[in-house]
């Protein structure tokens, strides 16, 4: 119910964030995860909502929940209410430390070339943040974990568009420079073996000068699980890798590794951060802001 202001009361706000919770999960179990609340807690929220406002916003079967007309237009206003509620805050907030601790799951080539100068830069402005961070290149379901964040990578062809909040460009590497000879139709031919790590089908890659798209094959596949480990067996000889730029830096300085086709594109690795919650601490969200606004 609205107070003296006029404006609906901390508990009716606090109802309407669960709403908006469940429409997107479509359950209130689903919703129940997210929020960190027991089901019957939200159950009784969205129950509560609709007597306050005397209109059904949701039918609820055994299987799923489906917004009414009514439910769907306030759903819409209400994730309108939310999102300028953050932006309010965050104008007085932005500059403000934080603290708490984020826990974050991602890939090991991230955690290992890609995080650690962010999350450095990041506390210089968030000392009173402490992370907890899991290198694995099995993808962890967030909803139901322990973890806050989590960083998706996506192999992303020179066809293709980025759709992440970061792009990371793309190499192929080998222990020495190969032969490269010209295959049937738009192909090219390494006499090496792929190492190849997760989600990686077939490698495109455009001229550096005329753009024009080749395919890449090889002579046979090593699959391994982690990209990391594909990098040692490609120093070893063992074959190419196809790994993020930043990853083979040091190597490629160095000598250790070569530039399978230097000046050609592979494509990128496109990068998504996303929250388990709809309600993330102040901490997760600051720093979810902070690289997405940096990339």
């Amino acid at each position: 119910m609205p107070n003296k202001s006029g404006l609906p009361s901390a508990q009716t706000l606090r109802r309407m964030t669960y709403f908006a919770a469940i429409a997107e999960a479509g359950s209130i179990r689903g919703a129940a995860e997210q929020l960190g609340l027991s089901v019957p807690v939200v159950s009784e929220a969205l129950s509560s909502l609709e007597e306050e406002l005397g209109v059904t916003l949701a039918v609820r079967t055994t299987r799923k929940l489906e917004l009414t007309q009514t439910g769907a237009a306030f759903h819409d206003a209400v994730t309108r209410m939310l999102s300028a509620a953050r932006e309010a805050v965050g104008t007085v907030a932005q500059d403000r430390p934080v603290s708490g601790k984020i826990s974050i799951t991602l890939p090991v080539e991230l955690a290992a070339h890609w995080l650690p100068e962010r999350i450095a830069s990041f506390q210089r402005q968030h000392s009173g943040v402490a992370f907890k961070i899991e290198a694995n290149d099995e993808v962890t379901e967030l909803k139901g974990s322990a973890f806050d964040m989590a960083v998706r990578a996506a192999y992303v062809t020179p066809a293709r568009i980025e759709q992440g909040f970061e792009n990371l460009p793309l190499v192929a590497v080998a222990s020495s420079v190969p032969k490269i000879r010209s295959g049937a139709g738009c192909k090219r031919v390494i006499g090496l073996p792929f190492l190849k790590a997760y989600g990686v089908e077939r490698i495109d890659i455009a001229d550096a000068e005329s753009r024009q798209l080749f395919e890449l094959t090889y002579e046979k596949t090593i699959e391994i699980n982690n990209r990391d480990a594909a990098i040692a067996m490609a120093r070893q000889g063992m074959g190419f890798a196809l790994v993020t730029e930043a990853a083979v830096r040091d190597d490629l300085n160095a000598g250790r590794l070569h530039n399978v086709l230097p000046g050609a594109d592979f494509g990128n690795v496109s990068l998504r951060c996303l929250l388990r919650d709809r309600l993330p601490s102040p901490a997760a969200e600051a720093f979810r802001d902070f690289l997405t606004a940096t990339a």
